[in-house]
């Protein structure tokens, strides 16, 4: 008997022992499991505060200099691969500045880099070579603001974007969106009221009114996200393979011309405003110093001509020379007839403005991305909108100097 009971506790203790070996190996992938999910959390909050912290450098920035565009508008040696915190080497010691800015070169020569957390401020370049990018941050007023520009503004602006876009019935969505604007329920030829939009399930009301978002404009009748933001769907106003392609791949709409057509979206604003008369806002006016050309050849009175000299001469000019409006016309650049009509339109005071800072690091391949919209009222910063693009992608190719627009 003893024998056999020998024989039947052997094949029991290894079927136990194995059990137990099973789930100590469970319990191990499970740990380490755990601690990679922790130690990639950890990453990203270490991401987001090194973008925090790029957010803290343009704060900077601004309250020091806002009134001078040459210290914010597109100066990749404070904004380009901003050293936050490394074990390894102080700020002043960083080896990425040490080989002015670019990042490239020194990941290629170390294989094993220290670790080190970074921001860029990043934002398009739309008047410089195309495919360029700036490291910089971008007052609204560059823009033109939808709710305060006239009918004759945003027709001059948006039309010839959505023909670019192949859109062939570009002054219908322009009446639907007008319609939208405008305070009352008479419809436009082509346009779209609330008769229109009740018949919609679930049904709603045209707005009649200023919107809060550009995004907004998704309820407008023939609105999509193709008329907001064009072939460039991860928004960094650079030419990618997917944005090329045609159907192949998303977008499925891009035509594969090899030119980046915009949306509406980059050119319009809902934020920019500064003080008038008897204290109140005025919504509209145009940064001289900053707008992109599609923009001032918008504004009402400004000619074709007017408005390249504009931009060629601002790239000339150094930061002070550029405090006063008035200097379109004391340069030449603007003849007194055309100035004359423009010049309510025309600023040079910058209150609000867009930023868009990337979180990364040296050693790991995680980043965040994140956009806000600030406003300055004196050295105090108001955050009036802040948003996650984390989910678009990386996007910006900040270790290739060739798209640095600075540089070129």
């Amino acid at each position: 008997m003893s024998s056999k009971r020998r024989a039947i506790v052997l094949p029991v203790v290894l079927v136990l022992v194995g059990l137990l070996a099973l789930v100590m190996a469970g319990f191990v992938f499970f740990m380490r499991a755990e601690m990679s999910g922790l130690s990639a959390r950890r990453d990203i909050q270490q991401a987001h505060l090194a973008a925090e912290s790029g957010l803290q450098e343009v704060l900077l920035t601004l309250r020091e200099a806002r009134f001078d565009s040459k210290q914010w508008f597109d100066v990749p040696d404070v904004f380009r691969h901003g050293l936050v915190y490394s074990e390894a080497f102080e700020r002043d010691d960083d080896p990425v500045r040490e080989q002015s800015g670019s990042r490239e070169q020194y990941l290629e020569e170390n294989d094993l880099v220290p670790p080190a957390w970074r921001f860029s401020v990043v934002a398009v370049s739309f008047d410089d070579q195309p495919d360029m990018m700036r490291y910089g941050v971008t007052p609204e007023a560059s823009r033109m603001n939808i709710n305060g520009a006239t009918e004759e503004e945003l027709t001059a602006l948006v039309e010839p974007i959505l023909y670019d876009l192949g859109l062939e019935n570009a002054p219908e969505l322009v009446a639907c969106m007008l319609d939208w604007l405008d305070e009352d329920d008479e419809e436009r030829t082509n346009g779209a009221e609330s008769t229109y939009y009740n018949t919609l399930e679930p049904g709603y009301y045209a707005k009649n009114g200023p919107v809060d978002t550009l995004e907004e404009l998704l309820l407008v009748k023939g609105f999509s996200a193709a008329v907001l933001y064009g072939e460039d769907v991860n928004r960094n106003g650079i030419l990618d393979p997917n944005e090329d392609d045609a159907d192949d791949s998303f977008p499925y709409y891009d035509n594969a011309d090899g030119i980046l057509d915009y949306g509406i979206a980059p050119f319009l604003t809902v934020w920019s405003s500064e003080p008038g008369a008897e204290g109140q806002n005025v919504a509209g006016k145009i940064n001289v110093n900053t707008a992109p050309l599609r923009v001032l050849q918008a504004i009402a009175g400004m000619t074709p001509e007017g408005a390249e000299q504009i931009v060629a001469m601002r790239q000339e000019m150094d930061g002070e020379a550029l405090l006063e409006p008035q200097w379109v016309q004391t340069t030449g650049v603007l003849d007194p007839e055309t100035y004359e009509a423009v010049k309510d339109r025309l600023t040079v005071q910058a209150l609000q403005f867009h930023v868009e800072i990337l979180g990364y690091a040296d050693h790991v391949r995680i980043a965040r991305r994140y956009e806000w919209v600030l406003e300055m009222r004196g050295p105090i910063a108001q955050v009036l909108y802040h948003r996650d693009l984390t989910r678009l992608g990386f996007a910006w190719p900040i270790d290739e100097d060739t798209f640095v627009a600075a540089e070129q």
